[in-house]
């Protein structure tokens, strides 16, 4: 089983038949896709055996510009790389990270960099009895002792669970008094934009936020991120990335992509009605749904339905759709959690039809 989801090539081949076959659930990406200027820019340019032929813009300026009217924030403060992921390593060892506090459960690259980079793992249980949300006061305390930095994303992967922006600036305040480094992941942040602190981070030298672009704007493929932060901690991320660390193909489709403010607001109104209808049907089907903000849901399966794993396998096999068994979080009991995208209409109908199937139910 791959430890992340959107591996749908590997299914595809154990499975003998083409990727396309794939309704992929396990990767939270938006299913509009790429906007349609940007998919005609990347056509364009793919064909130019001139721009072809050129090294990619190793400072991104366009699509920093593009970023910097989106944010308000000054284009100096915005480094792009080759995916939020990816961005962590660098962001952590230009902090010089000893001991990091992580909510757990959490995506597994944090602990995976840390181990590789021989920093310190402090996970910072959170409860299953509170929905598995941050509880800021005790998150607080707990920065008080044997911690170098803090690593936070919001909205919290896997559920969905959101913190406000005032409950972040709390926890930012107890950092910046200890002269830690707060490294805010906003990957998803894009569907609550109201609770992101990227403005704060242009400059504030001690808050460090990472974004996602290619989620958001459907096309994972092409792998770009960014960080915001004020432009003195740019300047040592940057010195730790590549010399091209993004295609030009990447950065031009990206650049219009930012710029088509309609579909952002398209997205965000159709991921809310698309999480609630999806939330409400599988709650019928008496999985637990955990609150989310974003556009994915944390399910619960109950004592009598099949294992997590189980379940991913016959989806697969029977219907054609891959979701995320849990499995690989920290701080989920085993075999009980799978995680599941928002995407579009027919496509969430047709995940409850195989659900109801599988399950069993009427």
């Amino acid at each position: 089983m791959t430890v992340h989801g959107g591996n749908v090539w590997q299914v595809a081949e154990e499975l003998g038949i083409s990727a396309s076959e794939i309704l992929d659930f396990s990767a939270s990406v938006n299913p509009r896709g790429l906007p349609l200027r940007a998919r005609e820019r990347l056509a364009r340019d793919a064909s130019d055996a001139r721009l072809l032929s050129c090294y990619p813009d190793p400072s991104a300026r366009l699509l920093r510009r593009a970023l910097s009217e989106q944010l308000g924030v000054p284009a100096e403060a915005i480094a792009v790389g080759p995916g939020a992921e990816s961005l962590l390593g660098p962001v952590l060892r230009a902090v010089e990270a000893q001991r990091v506090l992580v909510p757990v459960p959490a995506f597994s690259e944090y602990r995976r960099v840390c181990d590789a980079q021989r920093i310190g793992f402090l996970p910072f249980p959170l409860e299953r009895a509170e929905l598995f949300r941050t509880p800021v006061d005790r998150f607080c305390q707990r920065m008080e002792s044997q911690v170098s930095q803090t690593l936070l994303n919001n909205p919290h992967n896997p559920t969905g669970a959101v913190l406000e922006a005032d409950e972040v600036r709390r926890i930012l305040s107890v950092s910046a008094s200890r002269g830690m480094t707060l490294v805010l992941d906003e990957a998803f942040i894009d569907y609550v934009p109201g609770a992101s602190l990227v403005r704060e981070a242009a400059g504030n030298a001690g808050l460090i936020v990472i974004r996602s672009l290619t989620g958001f704007y459907g096309c994972p493929a092409l792998r770009v991120g960014y960080v915001v932060a004020h432009p003195d901690n740019v300047a040592r991320i940057r010195a730790l990335f590549p010399a091209w660390p993004v295609t030009q193909l990447a950065l031009d489709a990206l650049t219009e992509a930012v710029a088509d403010a309609e579909y952002a607001a398209a997205s965000l109104r159709e991921n809310a009605v698309g999480r609630e209808w999806l939330s409400e049907s599988l709650s019928a089907l008496a999985v637990f749904v955990f609150p989310s903000a974003a556009n994915y849901l944390l399910l619960e399966l109950g004592p009598d339905m099949p294992a997590a794993s189980e379940l991913r396998s016959r989806l697969i096999a029977k219907h054609r759709i891959l979701i995320c068994s849990c499995d690989s979080w920290e701080g989920l009991a085993p075999e009980r959690f799978v995680r599941v995208a928002v995407r579009s209409t027919a496509e969430n109908r047709r995940l409850i039809h195989a659900l109801r199937e599988e399950l069993r139910l009427p």
